[in-house]
């Protein structure tokens, strides 16, 4: 999660971070988890196993999420705790089937870590890399508190080692990118199991809080509803239903079928489970290539690829732009000549879903209630937002944040400025027609008549 703050370039961490600890092994280590909520495929939490003889694993909620943005409203609503916490139990009773536990701590990262790196006599802190400015100030204060942490990126499909360009030579649009990739003719990495070692290894016995089930809304009308089990948070819940999704025809229909607005199966549903780390891109795209390769491979199926490669090129372009994402004017600076408004009202009514367009209004109703959204409707309620109630972007994309269940820095972010023409699209930005739409995907009102109030 990443506000508006000034941040730096990180061409040099990249390398850097690497290398902190450098070879030395047999330490006590305390693994903090970040967005990277599993123990399969997660080679930061194998690089500590490998390291460490001793080992204790926290995550911490930060109490800043649960304040008011500029905006006026809660960094974080209800639904992704939910979802969150849901994953978090999950990950506490996977972890006990080793020998160890989650521990779960509410208060400021640098804080609580430098506490418990001090009060315990830990030698390092390991941690996945997050790309965004507010993430890198947690590890640049950590080792401004004198504190050792090693970090390594481990969210995408193909690491940053395997892309054929230097991350400064990042193609500027996604097109590029993707020919680049597909003529280097790389593939990602498989995914790789936990080590066993970790059923050896001394767990470190802190204190730390419950982690507290949340009472549940009731989400039945949710297109992903986080109240039935197979659509909870948690690892195991994530694998299953991938490898379920693909038992099935789906797949092989999935581009005729992505931009419908509502039900369980329109879409593959993977994002919220990829958001919170609860699954790898690398596993799924393994899944994916099992089932080419066993059941069928046409377009629909690539289009599966293809939209992982996008989730990868939202990544990557933002660790090239870094800081610039956050800007107002986004990469464009304010050298053009146009200004960005913000009516407060405006915005107000589109987030309560009391504008005076109904199909619009089912958008913000659905996505205020459950969290989800489907991607069709996100684009065309941000562009309403912009270019219709003539509002600043970035409040959009707070409210996102604030909402979505499968919130994630890098999509979210990219796909705000790319809708604005903010972004490094050289087309500028994507207006949508709300009628034309309307006709196209809600012809008969269903969609308008299940979230009307």
């Amino acid at each position: 999660m990443s506000g508006v703050k000034n941040g730096r370039h990180v061409g040099t961490r990249l390398n850097i971070a690497q290398n902190v600890v450098g070879i030395i092994t047999n330490m006590k280590i305390l693994f903090w988890f970040r967005n990277n909520l599993r123990l399969q495929d997660n080679s930061v939490l194998n690089k500590a196993l490998d390291d460490a003889n001793e080992i204790a694993f926290i995550y911490i909620q930060n109490q800043t999420f649960d304040k008011d943005v500029q905006w006026g409203f809660p960094r974080v609503a209800a639904h992704r705790k939910y979802f969150q916490h849901q994953g978090l139990i999950e990950l506490d009773q996977s972890l006990k089937k080793y020998g160890h536990r989650l521990n779960f701590f509410i208060g400021d990262p640098i804080d609580t870590l430098k506490k418990i790196y001090i009060d315990y006599d830990f030698d390092a802190i390991y941690a996945e890399s997050i790309y965004a400015p507010e993430e890198e100030e947690e590890i640049d204060g950590l080792k401004n508190n004198h504190l050792i942490i090693k970090t390594i990126w481990d969210s995408s499909l193909y690491s940053i080692e395997q892309l054929p360009f230097d991350i400064k030579e990042m193609p500027n649009t996604f097109s590029s990118f993707r020919k680049k990739i597909e003529s280097a003719l790389i593939k990602p990495n498989r995914p790789c199991s936990i080590l066993e070692k970790i059923k050896i290894i001394r767990p470190v016995d802190i204190e730390s809080v419950e982690i507290k089930t949340i009472s549940l809304n009731d989400y039945s009308r949710s297109s992903f509803p986080i109240d039935r089990k197979e659509f909870s948070g948690g690892e195991i819940t994530a694998n299953n239903f991938v490898k379920n999704y693909f038992k099935t025809d789906l797949a092989s229909n999935y581009k005729e079928t992505r931009n419908q607005l509502s039900g369980i199966h329109f879409s593959t549903k993977f994002s919220p489970w990829l958001a919170q780390g609860f699954i790898s891109a690398r596993t799924i795209y393994d899944l994916l290539i099992n089932y080419e390769l066993n059941k069928k491979q046409n377009e629909s199926t690539y289009w599966i690829f293809f939209e992982l490669l996008w989730r990868d090129y939202f990544r990557f372009i933002l660790i090239k732009f870094n800081a610039l994402f956050f800007k107002k004017y986004g990469l464009k600076g304010r050298e053009h000549d146009f200004y960005i408004n913000h009516d407060e009202i405006n915005f107000k009514n589109w987030t309560q879903g009391k504008t005076d367009n109904h199909f619009i209004n089912a958008a913000m109703i659905e996505l205020k209630e459950t969290g989800f959204l489907s991607n069709r409707m996100r684009q065309i309620v941000a562009s309403y937002l912009i270019y219709e109630l003539d509002c600043d972007w970035r409040a959009g994309a707070a409210w996102f944040e604030s909402q979505l269940i499968d919130y994630d820095v890098y999509s979210n972010q990219g796909n705000w400025a790319y809708i604005a023409g903010l972004g490094t699209d050289p087309r500028g930005g994507r207006i949508f027609n709300v009628d034309k739409q309307k006709n196209i995907y809600d012809p008969h009102d269903d969609y308008v008549a299940r979230w009307s109030n």
